[in-house]
């Protein structure tokens, strides 16, 4: 008797294989219904009407024989309804945006998603199969011209503030080749020139998401848009700053520094200032003649390499720095304010070290006027930085009258009291 209930079993396990197959064809009969009725441009209320109420049993249909182990022969065919049936459902939503119309975008952006997800699971089907692909060739067309549609997504995910649902949509479009292999050959996706901007909306959309990860994860492809380097780069040191990392906010400033120095002088300033502040004055050094060995006519570097030598007191020679830094830029205001600085800190040591020493009138006479002689080499640098910024006259008119003072130039001396009103 149990023998007799095994073969019965065994029976209805044969006779049932092709059942899911059967109820593949029927879904596709619907989707072409509905296919049908989605080409009538003006549906009135009970074809609109019969459109979704067909959409939604063929969708109920197909969604169980993706997964029944008695979908055989038809199981391509399903995966490739299933994708037909999203896209019918994101169409209109679709037109809605070109439209202009109001449209749900995470219901347009899901439904495009589980659309390639599907013909990316037919192809698979196909690919493991002995037979010429049927479907995979026309979806293949499909999946890659859907990728605009995911940027597309991303960019309204990101214009609604809704930061982490943009970094997923672009996420999902830098990585479109590696999900989607159906499409992993096609260069039009492989070499997209668009590469570098949805990298730099990637990681603009991870960081007011703050997910910090994902953005390091794709800086290094953003950082090549050239369009917005300078934010990338911000974005890119930022980062570290709000997760309290100072080494690598110290070590991404110096490879951005390194890229293109004279572009990023700002970012270089701040390295010395942190450099000085912390006294790693040796450290500052070395990072000044890293710039100047990967240029040695860039500006920022022989300004940088001057204010490292001006904090180390050795005027004259950072003096030389300035005077490069101010012979490639004319317009460098603060080259020709800190050699004007140099210029008047020899003249104070010089008349420093006269205090207490045993000297006749003349000597005296003599060292005073080496004094007043580094002073007035001051005079023209303070003056040029006053032509480049005279907003800021707190600081070269000050300079300045104490020029004119040790100068004895009382007439000048005064103009410049009186500018800075005291």
């Amino acid at each position: 008797m149990k023998k007799i209930f095994c073969a019965l079993a065994l029976v209805v396990a044969a006779t049932s294989l092709p059942a899911q197959d059967k109820v593949v064809r029927k879904a596709r009969s619907l989707k072409e219904d509905v296919q049908n009725l989605i080409a009538t441009p003006e549906r009135n209320e009970k074809q609109q009407a019969e459109l979704d109420t067909k959409l939604q049993q063929a969708m109920e249909m197909i969604v169980p024989t993706l997964t029944s182990p008695e979908t055989k022969k038809e199981l391509a065919n399903a995966w490739d309804v299933k994708a037909q049936l999203h896209k019918y459902t994101f169409s209109p939503l679709l037109d809605n945006v070109i439209k202009k119309e109001p449209t749900d975008t995470l219901k347009l952006y899901n439904e495009i998603v589980a659309a390639l997800d599907a013909m990316q699971e037919c192809y698979k089907v196909e690919s493991a199969g002995d037979k010429e692909p049927v479907y995979s060739k026309i979806n293949a067309l499909d999946v890659s011209r859907f990728r605009q549609y995911i940027a597309f997504c991303g960019q309204m995910f990101f214009q609604n503030q809704q930061y982490d649902m943009a970094k997923q949509a672009f996420v999902k479009w830098m990585n479109y080749a590696k999900d989607y292999t159906i499409v992993a050959d096609d260069a039009t996706v492989t070499n997209d020139e668009n590469t570098p901007q949805i990298a730099y909306f990637t990681c603009l959309s991870s960081y007011f998401a703050k997910d910090y990860k994902t953005l390091m994860e794709y800086i290094p492809q953003a950082r090549a848009y050239e369009q917005e380097k300078a934010n990338v780069n911000q974005l890119y040191i930022t980062a570290f700053i709000e997760q309290g990392d100072t080494v690598a906010w110290i070590n991404a400033c110096k490879e951005i520094v390194m890229d293109d120095p004279n572009d990023n002088e700002p970012i270089a300033q701040n390295v010395l200032a942190y450099y000085f502040g912390k006294g790693e004055f040796a450290t500052a050094q070395a990072f000044a003649e890293e710039i100047l060995a990967k240029d040695a006519d860039s500006r920022i570097g022989n300004y940088s390499k001057g204010l490292v030598l001006m904090n180390n007191k050795d005027y004259q020679n950072a003096i030389t720095f300035f005077d490069k830094a101010a012979e490639i830029d004319p317009t460098y205001a603060d080259a020709y304010f800190n050699a004007g600085v140099c210029y008047s800190n020899i003249g104070y040591d010089i008349n420093e070290a006269l205090n207490g020493k045993k000297m006749t009138p003349a000597q005296n006479k003599v060292e005073i006027e080496k004094v007043k002689a580094e002073y007035a080499k001051a005079e023209p640098y303070f003056l040029k930085f006053r032509e480049l910024q005279p907003e800021k006259s707190d600081m070269w008119a000050s300079r300045l009258r104490t020029i004119y003072y040790i100068l004895g130039d009382k007439a000048k001396e005064k103009e410049m009291t009186d500018i800075l009103g005291d």
